[in-house]
């Protein structure tokens, strides 16, 4: 199997400028191939067609490298429809494998597109979004920091591989998401009994991005829905908006929902979950009370493996602390 540039270096491509050939070629060593980049970019526009040729018809392989420096010379060569040409072509049938190399290409493809900052070039986005999710393009369409955008980041929120580029997305638009990531945290998909778990994982990612961006206190009436939730990190992140926006009867039943569900909350929201309880303040007291004694009648050796219990312990003296501090203050 011969590598794809020395074949159109070689044989079966078209004629062309034979420096320009030599560079494309290049580009299969992982040694010098990137600094062909600069030289094919010093050709000016007659590199255009044979870099097309090669992109757009050049063997896929399982090192990414070449194409994805192929795609970095055209974006230097301001061959913005190429790019697109590439990004709108159907994908070739290739196995796994081959797909996950080529999807590097693509992604350095759809981040190569951000030098272009015009309508144009945001409709294409948001047209290839529709039809699959890739980071490159996600990140490069989050960019523009418009509202057109939302309901494709919204969608991109259920990938794991685009969900960071999403909340970066989100966090750009700032309030001006604020309404679609309310409504987005209260819809699971395709139902409430039979969530699937990229929707969950998409409510929770929104959560999170709330609590950042933060709620106003008339919007806490659209969440008291999730008080019904049993997912240990949806009810760790709505205690964290609870305890600024809701009114005291919803800050106690958002406590009790997350005391419950402590012993399965995960590692990595533990802080989150402990922080939002002492900033529950009195209306968690009952709840982290009534845990306290439960936990403390165990056996010793259980107590002694109890994270929940030490958690709880560490909240129950923060709480009591601050109730003296607060109690002079009154009196003055």
């Amino acid at each position: 199997m011969e590598p794809a540039g020395q074949k159109f270096a070689g044989s079966g491509g078209p004629a062309g400028d034979p420096e320009v050939l030599r560079l494309i070629a290049s580009l299969q060593s992982l040694i010098d191939g990137q600094s062909a980049i600069g030289e094919l970019a010093a050709c000016g526009s007659r590199a255009i067609p044979p870099l097309r040729e090669f992109l757009l018809c050049g063997r896929v392989t399982s090192v990414p490298q070449p194409r994805m420096w192929a795609v970095e010379a055209l974006a230097l060569l301001g061959a913005r429809d190429v790019l697109i040409e590439y990004l709108q072509a159907p994908s070739r049938p290739v196995d796994a494998q081959l797909q996950f190399a080529e999807d590097a290409v693509r992604n350095t493809a759809g981040r190569s597109l951000s030098a272009w900052r015009d309508d144009t070039t945001f409709e294409i986005l948001l047209d290839l979004c529709r039809k699959r999710n890739l980071p490159g393009i996600v990140e490069t369409l989050a960019a523009f920091q418009r509202a057109e955008a939302i309901p494709c980041l919204d969608r991109a929120l259920e990938d794991d591989m685009c969900r960071s580029a999403a909340e970066d997305g989100f966090r750009k638009l700032g309030a001006a998401a604020r309404s679609a990531l309310l409504l987005s945290a209260v819809t699971p998909l395709p139902n409430a009994e039979e969530e699937t778990p990229s929707s969950l994982c998409r409510r929770r990612s929104v959560m999170g991005l709330l609590t950042e961006i933060g709620v106003e206190r008339q919007s806490w009436a659209e969440l008291r829905p999730l008080l019904a939730e049993r997912d240990p990190e949806l009810l760790a992140r709505l205690a964290q908006v609870a305890s600024s926006v809701a009114d005291p009867c919803g800050r106690a039943f958002a406590a009790v929902g997350l005391v419950s569900v402590l012993a399965r909350l995960p590692w990595f929201v533990w802080k989150e979950a402990e922080q939002a309880l002492a900033a529950l303040g009195p209306e968690s007291r009952p709840a982290i009370d009534a845990e306290l004694r439960r936990r403390l009648s165990n056996p010793p050796l259980v107590r002694a493996g109890d994270e929940v219990l030490r958690m709880l312990l560490r909240l129950n003296t923060a709480l009591r602390e601050s109730k003296r501090c607060d109690e002079p203050e009154r009196r003055l």
